[in-house]
């Protein structure tokens, strides 16, 4: 079908219309499986990860419409303001995520004035409402931002304190025996691997199996050379073997290093699945949980143990799950 001019734009606009009213759907149902916390049947350890994950948005279109959604959740009076695209869908995710930033700080915003910030942007563009927020806080620092420059290169710009900066400054300064010309970002490596050296369960779980190895190897020599310096009728007495009453034994939740370093750890992070089959895989606020509960019993053991990020973690234990949910 061919358009005339005044046509094609009749069309844009009742598409444009139809699009916001989907738009703003999409916020209702997002509120609802947010609230319902779905996130976590479906594998996710956070409504962020379903939202780019399962639903296919990118980072940015995935946090304005969340942000979106957690304005028009308090404020519902300008759901309709949406709709309409007086309030646009970015400039209410940048008002949420100015008030958060503001919150952070201290300086929270009560309900009315929360409202007269909203009615302030409306109609404004991205821009102009940036200059509302900065008359409105002129130190406001600016949001941290990653752009990719190249296959394998990333851009970031943030703010850091001074402070902060003299110590990195004086760090360099104390390693410049090891790389005289030191950048940040290969001091950020270091560090980066200071701590993955000290927090990676899966790297610890490696270096416990070395160090295992070794103590086997260790006792193997040691037993064998006893053997040949015993006397060849030399007994071991039954008086020897020791006998503890487990009603003596004091169950602990506490799980001593060497099982949890031999925990199982593929370096996916958390290992709950979902019905659907769909891995949590989150790296973030692991846990060690008890596959066979430890009020049930469960031990305290390697064989029993799996790590789940911290919101499978208090999921389960709302609502426990089968054994199936380990992840092979």
């Amino acid at each position: 079908m061919t358009f005339s001019n005044d046509e094609l734009v009749l069309e844009a606009e009742r598409e444009i219309k139809l699009e916001r009213e989907s738009t703003l759907k999409i916020i209702k149902l997002f509120q609802e499986i947010a609230a319902r916390k779905i996130y976590l049947e479906h594998g996710y350890p956070s409504f962020y990860e379903m939202v780019t994950k399962h639903f296919g948005y990118c980072a940015g279109s995935a946090m304005r419409r969340i942000n979106a959604m957690k304005l028009v959740k308090e404020l519902s009076q300008f759901e309709e303001k949406l709709e309409t695209g007086e309030l646009s869908l970015s400039v209410a995710a940048d008002v949420q995520s100015f008030l958060y930033q503001e919150s952070k700080i201290e300086r929270p915003y009560s309900l009315n004035a929360k409202i007269e910030l909203v009615e302030t942007c409306l109609g404004k563009s991205r821009r102009e409402v940036e200059e509302e927020f900065a008359r409105r806080n002129p130190e406001r620092e600016k949001r941290e931002t990653q752009h990719a420059i190249s296959n394998d290169r990333l851009r970031i710009s943030f703010s850091i304190s001074k402070e902060l900066n003299d110590k990195l400054n004086h760090l360099k300064d104390l390693l410049g025996h090891v790389d005289p010309s030191m950048t940040t970002e290969s001091l950020l490596e270091r560090l980066v691997e200071v701590g993955l050296e000290k927090f990676d369960p899966k790297r610890r779980a490696e270096r416990a199996k070395i160090r295992n190895e070794k103590k086997r190897q260790t006792a193997a020599k040691a037993r064998v050379g006893q053997e040949s310096d015993r006397p060849s009728n030399s007994t071991t007495p039954s008086s020897l073997a020791t006998f503890t009453s487990a009603a003596e034994v004091k169950r602990s939740r506490y799980i001593k290093v060497h099982e949890r370093n031999r925990v199982e750890n593929d370096g996916r992070g958390c290992t709950f699945v979902s019905k659907s089959g769909h891995r949590c895989e989150s790296k973030r606020f692991l846990q060690l949980d008890h596959i066979e509960s430890f009020v049930q019993g469960g031990s305290n053991r390697a064989e029993n143990l799996r790590w789940m990020c911290g919101a499978h973690n208090r999921n389960r234990a709302v609502q426990p799950e089968s054994k199936s949910a380990l992840a092979n």
